[in-house]
C-alpha cells in the first residue's frame, strides 16, 4: 500500500539534476580518477563521510553530500531551515569524464513548533506536494530552496572542472 502512494505522489515529478560530460583530451580515465579523488578530498570537510562508492575498475566516484538551507522566507522558517541533501557522481573514461549532481532533498531540522520538508526539489516550477496548507508561502520556500540550488551548485561544478583540469602531482613527476 505505502509503495503504492509513493508512486502516485511522484508520479510525473523531474528531480533537479546538473550534468555534462566533459572532453579532456590525451588523459586516460586513470588520471582522471586521480584528479576526481583530489578533488573529492579538497572540496569537502569530510570526504569519507561524502564517498559512498569508490570504484576505480569501473571509473566511478558516487558520494552524498549537503549544504545548510537558510530560509528566505520569513513566516515560519524555524520550521523549514535545515539541510538540501544530494547526490554526485563521477565517472572517467578515456579523454572525458561525466559529473552528475542530482536527488536534491530537503531536510529540516528547525527547532520551530513543527518541521516542515519540502522532500524531493524536482523541476517543477510550484510545490508539487506542498506540506501545509498555505500553498503561496510554499511557493515561496519551493523557489527559494531551488534558488539556492542554484546559488551552491555552480560554483561546486566550476570547482570540480579546475580540479579535473589540474594534473596530479603523480603525472608531473615522471622520474
Amino acid at each position: 500500500m505505502l509503495l503504492t502512494l509513493i508512486s502516485v505522489y511522484t508520479w510525473g515529478q523531474v528531480p533537479l539534476k546538473y550534468s555534462e560530460v566533459i572532453q579532456v583530451d590525451s588523459v586516460s580515465a586513470n588520471e582522471l580518477y586521480n584528479r576526481a579523488k583530489l578533488w573529492l578530498a579538497s572540496s569537502y570537510n569530510s570526504s569519507k563521510e561524502v564517498l559512498q562508492i569508490d570504484n576505480k575498475n569501473d571509473g566511478q566516484i558516487f558520494g552524498k553530500a549537503l549544504f545548510v538551507y537558510k530560509p528566505t522566507v520569513f513566516v515560519s522558517s524555524e520550521q523549514i531551515k535545515g539541510n538540501i541533501d544530494y547526490a554526485i557522481s563521477i565517472t572517467v573514461k578515456d579523454g572525458r569524464y561525466k559529473y552528475e549532481v542530482t536527488n536534491f532533498v530537503h531536510d529540516p531540522i528547525g527547532t520551530g513548533w513543527g518541521k516542515l520538508s519540502f522532500g524531493l526539489i524536482t523541476t517543477d516550477a510550484q510545490c508539487p506536494n506542498p506540506p501545509s496548507r498555505s500553498t503561496g508561502w510554499c511557493n515561496k520556500v519551493w523557489a527559494d530552496i531551488k534558488d539556492q540550488i542554484g546559488d551552491n551548485i555552480p560554483s561546486l561544478i566550476a570547482s570540480l572542472k579546475r580540479g579535473m583540469a589540474k594534473a596530479t602531482e603523480s603525472e608531473k613527476d615522471d622520474w
